[in-house]
């Protein structure tokens, strides 16, 4: 099932009604195909002007990927979650403290995403951490 075009340039202008717009997403939560006509649509109809005034939308995840520091040191990988994502960054749920300024590698699916550490903090058990997306590269293979 797809979200109807008109409802995602809607949803891109913060003109969807609230029933409507909580369906959108939920569904655009777990299906890539609506999510990039979702931000063609975005692209289209100008800038996103949704909850807190970001750029773009995050969507919420929880996808299991490979993140390893970069800059300053060279780490181990480790296993982490993605917690939400937007064009420009993402949250990621990680099991140590990240230093703000970090230059990090996600390996995601069949991507890597080169990021910059923008804040980290400790929620319950892990670190929460908010990255700015730099590039993004696929993955060889």
């Amino acid at each position: 099932m797809h979200v109807q075009a008109d409802h995602l340039e809607l949803y891109a202008l913060g003109k969807l009604p609230a029933d409507l717009s909580t369906v959108v997403e939920t569904h655009l939560k777990t299906c890539v195909d609506c999510g990039i006509q979702f931000e063609q649509s975005r692209q289209t109809v100008g800038q996103y002007n949704g909850p807190e005034q970001r750029k773009s939308p995050r969507v919420e995840t929880h996808d299991p990927a490979v993140l390893t520091v970069l800059k300053p040191e060279q780490s181990s990988r480790w296993e982490i979650h993605i917690l939400n994502t937007s064009k420009e960054g993402m949250k990621l749920q990680v099991p140590f403290a990240l230093m703000i300024g970090s230059i990090v590698q996600v390996h995601v699916r069949d991507v890597f995403i080169l990021a910059e550490v923008r804040y980290c903090h400790r929620a319950d058990q892990s670190y929460h951490a908010g990255v700015r997306i730099l590039d993004v590269f696929p993955a060889c293979g």
